[in-house]
């Protein structure tokens, strides 16, 4: 590997550090973010989180780069910088996706993942190995400080990834993909201008060859846009909504079981209903006797396992006066393989 040069700085003369606490202020808007998500959001999912996070651990990269004052420290701060540029753009599209309900098969996903890993791995061997950058050189101008580099054949495969992820986030809000949900207009011009206004701010900064880095300001401006739609769409949504949930696990029972018919599990409802689960052990066959599950469900159970029907199968059976409905169904992992299957009861007080 050719040899990292020694700082060379074009002004010695320290600055007055407004890029520096800019650049602090950058991290703080998106560690902001982030405890707003932890601290008071609902039914938001791993992408979006992990998004903020790599922002965030990005962000803090280009603070102490501002301050270096030495080549081996700016490259330690560099490497930090790049979690952003490697991880932010495949999960803005992976985000994109989630809000159109553009399905993406999990083995695509792994492979995404895998492939922005390898990527940050290369990263990480900047200043060992010539793979990310050949060579590079320390200046600073004023307070700016900024490195002068030559790269390696793996920068150019992380400059496709992020050009390839941003066209993909234009072709999936433009609709090219099919898409299960509709969105407002006032959304989906500020996820396209999140789109238009990264993409433009990375090329016009290479272009014009500035010794300031705009990414930081772009990525926070780009969380909060897409922020406004995927709370609005994460709060008025059934599927994400938590408030619907508790109250469907304070009315309704499920009852829990793997492949091999043994029991994993049920909520304090379905304990109401049937109290001999307390009984049960977890990981263990049903017990062949005795209880309300086998006077009332055992046999509808077993027809819905014999017919080895995916449909879900419903009927309705009377204990104690009340009238239990029951919906017998599978449960499935992302990738729709089967994992089990799940009982849900409800009764409805004084139907008969």
């Amino acid at each position: 590997m050719t040899k990292m040069k020694r700082p060379a700085f074009t002004d010695a003369k320290r600055g007055s550090m407004s890029i520096s606490i800019a650049y602090l202020f950058t991290f703080l808007i998106a560690m902001t973010v982030l405890l707003f998500m932890i601290t008071y959001g609902d039914g938001y999912s791993v992408n979006q989180i992990l998004l903020v996070v790599v922002i965030v651990v990005g962000n803090a990269g280009y603070f102490p780069l501002s301050l270096s004052d030495t080549l081996p420290e700016a490259l330690l701060s560099t490497t930090i910088t790049y979690v952003s540029g490697c991880f932010a753009p495949m999960l803005m599209f992976a985000i994109a996706c989630e809000i159109y309900k553009v399905q993406i098969p999990g083995w695509i996903l792994c492979i995404m993942y895998a492939v922005q890993f390898g990527i940050y791995c290369c990263v990480m061997t900047i200043g060992r190995l010539d793979l990310f950058y050949r060579s590079a050189e320390l200046h600073r101008n004023g307070d700016i400080v900024y490195l002068t580099k030559v790269y390696g054949p793996m920068h150019t495969v992380e400059i496709i990834t992020m050009y390839l992820y941003f066209a993909l986030l234009i072709l999936v809000s433009a609709g090219v993909f099919p898409h299960k949900r509709r969105i407002s207009t006032a959304d989906s011009t500020a996820i396209f201008f999140l789109e238009f206004f990264t993409i433009s701010v990375y090329i016009a900064q290479r272009m014009v060859g500035l010794q300031v880095e705009l990414m930081p300001f772009a990525f926070d401006l780009g969380l909060v846009l897409l922020m406004i739609p995927i709370t609005k769409l994460n709060t008025y949504s059934i599927t994400g909504n938590n408030e619907i949930i508790r109250n469907r696990l304070e009315q309704k029972g499920y009852i829990f079981f793997d492949r091999k018919m043994r029991f994993m599990g049920c909520n304090e409802k379905a304990y109401e209903f049937f109290p001999e689960l307390n009984e049960w052990e977890l990981e263990r066959k049903i017990p062949g006797k005795g209880g309300r599950f086998n006077t009332y469900l055992r046999q509808p159970f077993a027809k819905y396992l014999e017919n080895e029907d995916d449909d879900l199968l419903t009927g309705n059976f009377l204990m104690k006066n009340e009238r239990f409905f029951y919906n017998i169904g599978v449960i499935r992992n992302k990738s729709n393989r089967k994992q089990g299957y799940i009982i849900e009861l409800d009764n409805i007080q004084g139907q008969v």
